[in-house]
């Protein structure tokens, strides 16, 4: 099982049974009445069944959270490390690819008027602080 770089696992006892609940909903959304692959079925099949819904869900989960985080973002996210501040310019959609898929999400974009710069928060990653 993936662990988190942190060592610390949010997978507590009530996410893993929600998570048990959405699994259930989704054999029964994948295979149908019966929530299950015809008998005879490889395991092999059923794994990639199984791979390509949770690719979804990860990537999913990575394009909310981003695009929350985006809209959530301090003020003190535009000031920058040599103590110029951007005023806030809108947003730009920005896209990365991933194991899972795409995600994508509007990013935050300022402008930085002594610099006359663009000027986005997250710098060159998708926000890899607090690891």
């Amino acid at each position: 099982m993936a662990r988190r770089r942190s060592g610390v696992s949010k997978l507590t006892p009530e996410v893993r049974e929600r998570l048990a609940s959405l699994a259930a909903e989704a054999r029964q959304l994948i295979y149908g009445e019966a929530a299950c692959p015809e008998w005879g079925t490889s395991f092999a099949a059923i794994e990639e069944d199984c791979g390509e819904v949770g690719h979804e869900i990860i990537r999913l989960m990575m394009e909310q959270s981003a695009d929350e985080q985006a809209e959530a973002m301090p003020a003190e996210a535009l000031t920058t490390d040599w103590g110029e501040v951007a005023q806030p310019a809108g947003a730009e959609k920005r896209r990365i690819e991933t194991e899972s898929g795409s995600v994508e999400w509007q990013e935050p974009k300022g402008y930085l008027p002594k610099s006359r710069k663009a000027f986005f928060p997250s710098g060159q990653s998708a926000g890899d602080g607090g690891r």
